[in-house]
């Protein structure tokens, strides 16, 4: 297969992965998928015009229905598809990736594109005995644009004295309960989710740029150690909760109202375009563990 073909492949609930551009004649989560449509953007124009002057209004991104033909060698090659997709009728979304430059998902590392999408049409037909294959038209909708996910990991671990700074993302401290790392988001502008672990008294979050805060987030309670804390900006899974193990039972409490209470903190970050700075800080010399995650989106690949 030529290095630069571009690849597709599902991922379910599950993990389980089902390449859709693999040419073996055996194997028994791949097939082929012909003739990809609705990659691309299509947007709306709403203009007006005074005279021979035309103003624009409103410019809106309409929703592309992904299709391809996917073939398959016999029924039970189609049914284990079936298996793999599970229940059409649900609103649990696959993962549809995307490499442009030939980088499948057995790459480790491998961060890819992918777009949360449901299955709304699969048209089973008779085997095709020109082909010898079983051709099934497939018709995906999509539930958001293009994601990479991006994660974080800022960790200060004291192990005897001095204080010793394991490098697990380039980042920067100002003593040993300030750490702050660059973030270069070539992506619209995105929600975040902020994961805090370890003895930390009042946790403080900002993004900056040229000395600007642009969010900030602060909370006025003690991350114990047995417990972690969430700060999520996610429209669909928007939380501020306060997670304790208690033996085999995870508690959880809604914090939100511990926030600080000032109208310049939102209490949520969110990550815009372009180059920022988070900064993580906390009352205590303690620090633990602050992991951000969040996706960069793009219109088009």
């Amino acid at each position: 297969m030529p290095k630069q073909m571009r690849r597709f492949w599902l991922e379910n609930q599950h993990g389980a992965i089902w390449d859709l551009t693999s040419n073996s004649e055996t194997a028994q989560t791949a097939n082929f998928m012909y003739a990809p449509q609705g990659l691309g953007i299509r947007t709306r124009v709403n203009s007006f015009s005074v005279e021979n002057t035309y103003f624009i209004e409103q410019i809106t991104t309409q929703t592309q229905v992904i299709q391809g033909v996917l073939i398959f060698r016999d029924y039970p090659h189609f049914s284990r598809f079936v298996d793999f997709a599970g229940n059409i009728n649900t609103e649990t979304p696959l993962k549809l990736c995307y490499s442009t430059d030939g980088t499948n998902h057995l790459t480790p590392n491998n961060k890819p594109w992918y777009k949360e999408v449901i299955i709304t049409d699969l048209r089973k037909e008779e085997i095709d005995r020109h082909y010898a294959a079983l051709r099934v038209p497939i018709s995906f909708t999509a539930l958001s644009r293009w994601k990479q996910d991006i994660e974080i990991t800022l960790e200060l671990a004291r192990t005897g004295d001095p204080l010793i700074f394991p490098y697990i993302y380039p980042y920067f401290f100002g003593g040993s309960n300030n750490m702050a790392v660059q973030i270069t988001n070539n992506g619209l502008p995105t929600s975040a989710r902020i994961r805090t672990e370890g003895i930390t008294d009042t946790p403080l979050f900002r993004l900056i740029r040229n000395g600007e805060i642009l969010a900030q987030a602060k909370y006025h309670l003690t991350v114990g150690a047995n417990q972690h804390l969430i700060i999520d900006s996610n429209p669909a899974s928007q939380e501020a909760t306060l997670y304790t193990q208690s033996g085999n039972n995870l508690l959880r409490e809604d914090v939100y109202n511990a926030g600080e209470a000032d109208y310049t903190f939102a209490n949520f970050i969110s990550i815009p375009s372009g180059v920022s700075w988070f900064l993580a800080s906390a009352a205590n010399a303690n620090f633990g563990r602050v992991t951000l995650s969040y996706s960069e989106m793009r219109e088009l690949l």
